[in-house]
């Protein structure tokens, strides 16, 4: 077995393992606290040749930052890690270079934690390393785009983080808090050391090195509910990079995504009519309707295909729901912030866009969450109401007696 793959079974099992020899000391990944699961989808250890296209793109969404200008020859892949240079050279009108990626894939919001394993660059070359959250492109629909910054090295001796919103209309940017948290070393560039985020119960917890460094408790949904976009880069914050210390490479063991669910009992692939826990009631199409974005309800059986869900998984671990009369699909409306209570559940085509994937969660009871992929927010009845046609919109979920968030999938026999 690798040291890599030690390493992987130890987080999954939740070890402290000290690793003799290398000065390198190993933190299972998720906190001890929950049913934590790996998503493979939203994970990579880095263990092959190249940057793996279906989950990075190479580069950011701006072409410099400060004194460096992002070149795709300044990332690649080499010895289980993800390597990120910086260099003395002239490029893109900058005099010197550095690398930059974005994960394709979604980071969940709520309930989830993501680790990465990293040594940052060399703090003598005085080029930033950052470990950071945020989704390109920027836009009024991801209103009010967060931005979490787990780990910047403006202080090579504290962890600092950082929380800005990028709202689009009108366009505006507010630092919405900060953090500096004393490591108890000199040089946190001189050996590798794990950075964490856990988000969750309206909390965004930060974790260096398995300690927690900062917790914070949002004032903004979005910050603790909403996907986002893993950031690897290397920043011009510090000033003018020093030449004599370059090249210096920022090294990036693994990313590895967890969710808080031990997902046990979810339903097969397959048919289903959707109950909610409160009412009794089923989701339905209203009016056997074909129209895009009509707003989904729920409504007493009725016996035709306006209720019957095709229930399919995803290669991410999330699902999509199909109606089986309309054949459109249980969507979130995206024509607004999607990242507030109260935004309408619709049909919609296929896309494929995360507004139409679902985490299934298990609740008790054969019950379940459905918790949207993009919002982190759970599919519900507005207004716990018990009534003939109430509306499905989306809502932090609660996990109150209301129980209005809340679904079983009962399998439907012709």
């Amino acid at each position: 077995m690798t040291k890599k793959n030690i390493l992987i079974a130890m987080a999954a099992t939740g070890i402290l393992w000290a690793l003799g020899g290398s000065g390198m000391t190993a933190k299972a990944a998720p906190p001890a606290e929950g049913n934590w699961t790996l998503l493979p989808a939203a994970s990579d250890e880095f263990d092959g040749n190249e940057l793996d296209s279906t989950k990075w793109n190479n580069g950011i969404w701006y072409d410099v930052t400060s004194a460096l200008a992002f070149s795709p020859s300044n990332v690649t892949v080499r010895d289980g890690n993800l390597v990120l240079t910086a260099k003395k050279e002239n490029y893109n009108g900058k005099s010197y270079t550095a690398g930059a990626v974005e994960s394709k894939f979604e980071v969940p919001g709520t309930d989830s934690y993501v680790e990465v394993r990293a040594k940052a660059l060399d703090k003598r070359a005085n080029v930033l390393s950052a470990i950071w959250m945020q989704s390109s492109p920027l836009s009024v629909v991801m209103d009010p785009n967060p931005e979490i910054d787990i780990m910047e090295t403006f202080d090579y001796g504290k962890l600092s983080s950082t929380l800005h919103i990028w709202r689009q209309n009108p366009s505006s940017h507010v630092q919405m808090g900060t953090n500096n948290w004393n490591t108890g070393l000199q040089d946190i560039s001189a050996d590798y050391h794990t950075y964490g985020l856990e988000r969750r119960n309206g909390k965004l917890r930060f974790y260096f090195d398995g300690r927690l460094a900062w917790e914070k408790v949002s004032t903004v949904d979005a910050f603790v509910e909403m996907s986002r976009h893993m950031v690897l880069s290397l920043e011009g914050h510090l000033g003018a990079p020093v030449a004599e210390h370059l090249p210096k490479e920022f090294l990036i063991d693994y990313v590895r995504t967890y969710y808080d669910s031990d997902f046990a009992g979810i339903p097969e692939d397959g048919n289903y009519l959707l109950v909610n826990a409160k009412s009794g009631m089923l989701l339905t199409v209203p009016d056997a309707s074909t129209e895009e974005r009509r707003q989904l309800v729920q409504a007493s059986l009725n016996g035709n295909s306006t209720q019957w869900w095709k229930l399919s998984r995803n290669e991410d671990g999330t699902y999509c729901m199909q109606n089986q009369f309309s054949e459109k699909y249980v969507d979130l409306k995206a024509d607004q912030s999607v990242a507030e209570n109260g935004v309408s559940i619709i049909q919609y085509s296929y896309n494929g866009d995360s507004n139409q994937r679902w985490y299934i969660v298990p609740t008790g009871d054969g019950y379940f969450r459905i918790m949207s992929a993009m919002s982190g927010k759970a599919l519900c009845v507005k207004d716990a109401s018990t009534a003939e046609g109430a509306p499905i919109i989306q809502w932090t979920f609660e996990n109150e007696e209301d129980r209005n968030d809340e679904w079983m999938f009962m399998p439907f026999i012709q």
